[in-house]
């Protein structure tokens, strides 16, 4: 009951570190805030190959891969605990080791930090903006970058977008947060036509967008541009007719 209590005050602790209007308080902006990011940090079609608009069987067979290594490779889901606590609550209940030896959690020389390690530290800095932490205040966790980490709430950032991760599901990459989308587009080139990724090896590449063999065509008439002259203006495809009658308007 007591342990309830603590996990309460910690959660009330960590609300008030967000900023107002992102608090996601039923009815409030900060609820409508937290929907939108939930659509442009984790699309939807990022991970169910039935909500894209039309897969190959053998691209739908590379989108499951795709997902299926990021869910046991990268993907996460923050913990909020005081600086020095976090993983505590994984650890109840485990049997002691019959031979008395510690486990690697238990040791001071694992590679990612543990419990442990955190509670031998007097001073915890953010991984992000290098400030302390202070003890009484609740910070972030990311298991997969080892519990000797930590942010402060409003620095569980990802690192590409600088965008608060929402739901706190972050995408462990390079030593570094990143939100759903961003890790996506990290590993598989994102279509600048219809917003999906990409799992063809046919595809048109320029100035550092991608996009569908099918969706390379003017914005305005939806002429295919392939082998044609076309315009990019602001990562949009325009055929030269299109573009002209764009300049005149």
């Amino acid at each position: 009951m007591l342990e309830r209590c603590i996990e309460a005050t910690e959660a009330i602790l960590y609300m008030e570190l967000i900023p107002k209007e992102m608090q996601p308080v039923a009815g409030t902006e900060g609820a409508y805030h937290r929907r939108r990011q939930l659509l442009r940090q984790l699309p939807v079609y990022d991970v169910d190959p039935a909500q894209c608009l039309s897969l190959s069987e053998g691209e739908v067979g590379a989108m499951e891969e795709f997902v299926k290594l990021y869910k046991q490779d990268a993907l996460g889901v923050g913990e909020v605990a005081l600086p020095g606590e976090a993983g505590t609550a994984k650890d109840e209940g485990k049997q002691p080791p019959k031979n008395g030896k510690k486990t690697p959690q238990e040791t001071s020389s694992a590679p990612n930090g543990t419990v442990t390690d955190c509670n031998k530290k007097s001073e915890y800095h953010c991984e992000r903006c290098k400030q302390v932490a202070p003890l009484g205040s609740p910070v972030v966790f990311a298991e997969r970058g080892g519990y000797a980490r930590l942010w402060h709430p409003t620095c569980f950032v990802c690192c590409r977008c600088s965008e608060a991760l929402v739901d706190l599901i972050y995408f462990w990459k390079d030593e570094s947060l990143m939100c759903g989308r961003h890790y996506c587009e990290a590993v598989r080139p994102r279509c600048a036509g219809c917003d999906e990724i990409i799992f063809s090896e046919d595809y048109q590449q320029m100035e550092g967008l991608a996009w569908h063999r099918n969706h390379f065509s003017c914005v305005e008439c939806e002429q295919p541009l392939t082998g044609k002259s076309f315009i990019l203006d602001q990562a949009k495809l325009l055929c030269t007719t299109c573009s002209k009658s764009s300049k005149r308007a």
